[in-house]
Formats: structure tokens, sequence, C-alpha cells
């Protein structure tokens, strides 16, 4: 069943369609953060009606529109896919992206806009959006919170105190038999058998490489969470971000992204 605070976020992706953003301020608490990954934090409403008075004039006359929302939430967080449709040379460019959000009394005190890099440098010839400035902004809105009152929340602990040891198999009785796990890299392991073969392999794959990965911020509540992290590597770290819905006490979805721009320019470095 649907938490609560799905219609409050199914409200931005309305207000997308009709590009009125300044109806959005009042799905805000006062003290909000909305981080823009070109326009970086507005902090407080009016900072962000300022923000949405500037997107209703520039947006409509950009050829930019909104499509395919997906939203999941409860309480206290929910994420969104969806997709930035950009007017091209020869038509229509779409540009994946995703939101993280924080909840408190049925309003958003913060959300972190993030989308695909290369994609959309490649359109504007190589502007690059800000990914690494929100990863750990809204850690002073986590609510407070007791052992099994958030059990998404939870498992999210859970699933990184098991990585951080390096044993990436132990992850794997995390997840349903049905569960999806996204990898930009390595693609979608469907199914809790693809998913543990998966983990072998990251069992061995990332201490070769020298990759290791650390959490920055996490939210979480019954059955959704996300997490933002960076993934460490010889020459450099990329900031990056998981979706997650939790069914029970174990992951159906775990949807990696990470800034593609930056770790394609560190493949390139010498």
């Amino acid at each position: 069943m649907p938490g609560p605070a799905v219609a409050i976020l199914k409200k931005f992706g309305q207000v997308e369609d009709d590009q009125r953003y300044t109806r959005l301020v009042d799905l805000f608490t006062e003290d909000a953060i909305y981080y823009d990954p070109f326009m970086g934090a507005q902090r407080g409403t009016s900072e962000i009606r300022t923000f949405m008075e500037h997107m209703e004039k520039v947006v409509p006359l950009a050829g930019v529109r909104f499509e395919d929302w997906q939203v999941e939430a409860d309480t206290v967080c929910g994420w969104a896919r969806w997709t930035m449709v950009v007017k091209g040379q020869d038509g229509d460019v779409p540009i994946k992206g995703q939101s993280l959000y924080r909840l408190r009394d049925d309003r958003v005190c913060f959300v972190a806009d993030y989308l695909d890099p290369v994609a959309y440098a490649e359109l504007r010839g190589g502007k690059l959006p800000d990914l690494r400035s929100p990863a750990g902004l809204s850690a002073p809105f986590a609510p407070p919170a007791t052992d099994g009152q958030y059990p998404a929340l939870d498992l999210v602990r859970t699933f990184w105190e098991i990585q951080d040891d390096g044993d990436y198999t132990k992850l794997a009785p995390l997840f349903t038999d049905d569960a999806v796990f996204e990898d930009p890299t390595y693609g979608n392991m469907i199914g809790g058998k693809a998913i543990s073969d998966f983990m072998a392999l990251m069992k061995s794959e990332m201490p070769a490489r020298g990759v290791t990965f650390e959490l920055v911020d996490c939210a979480g509540d019954t059955n959704v969470a996300w997490s933002q992290w960076w993934c460490h590597l010889p020459n450099g770290s990329i900031p990056g971000w998981t979706l997650h819905t939790v069914r029970g006490s174990q992951f159906t979805l775990d949807a990696d992204y990470f800034d593609t721009a930056e770790r394609n320019a560190l493949r390139s470095s010498p």
C-alpha cells in the first residue's frame, strides 16, 4: 500500500506537467532545502520561491518537459525516478533523473535532484551538473529514531555495516527471491540467485581494483529508503546514491546510481 507521502511527492510530477513551479512552495517546510544540480542549494521557502519563479520563466523557453514519474514514499522519506525530455537538434532527447526526499509533518524538508551528467553534457556542450554537493546535505533533517521504528532504515544500515567488512556475499540474504539490483556498470540482477552471484563477483573484484565505499547519509521508513555514498578509487572519489524498496526485512529493489561523468574522467586520467 502506498505510503501517505506518495500523494505529496506526486504533486511534484503534476506541477512539472503544467510548469507552474511556484505551486510547489506550499509543499515545503519553512526551513527546507531544495538542491538543484545547476543552481545549488535553495534554503528556506523564500529562496525556494525565488528559484521556482525562475524555473517558470526558463523551463518553458528551453523546451524542457518531465515525464515517466515513478514515486515511492512512506512518511519521513521518499524518492522519485523521472525523465527530463529536452529538445535537441535532431528531436527530443530523454535524460534520466532521480530525486531524494525527506519529509516532516506532511511537508517536504529536503529534496535533491540528480540527473545523468553524461547525457546532459552531450546535449549541452560539456556543461555538467554538480552531483557532489548534495551528499550529506539532508543529515540535519533526519528524524530521531529508536531501533525498530524505521525498519527500512535499519536494513540500509545493516547493508552498509556488512559492506564495510568487505564480504559482499553476506549481503545476498538481505534481498528477497524476486528482488532487483540495478547497477550502472554491471546491469540489472533479477532474483536472489543472480544477486548472490553478483555479490560473489564483487567480493573478489572490488578489492582487486582497490575500490571501497563510504556511506554519507541515508533515510528510511517502513518500505522505502535511500542512501548517499562515495565510491573511493585509487585515483579519486565518485559520488553515488541508491534508491531502495523493502518488504518485511529484505530489499525488493536496490537501484544504484553514480556520477558517470566523474567516473569517465577518472578512467581517462593518467
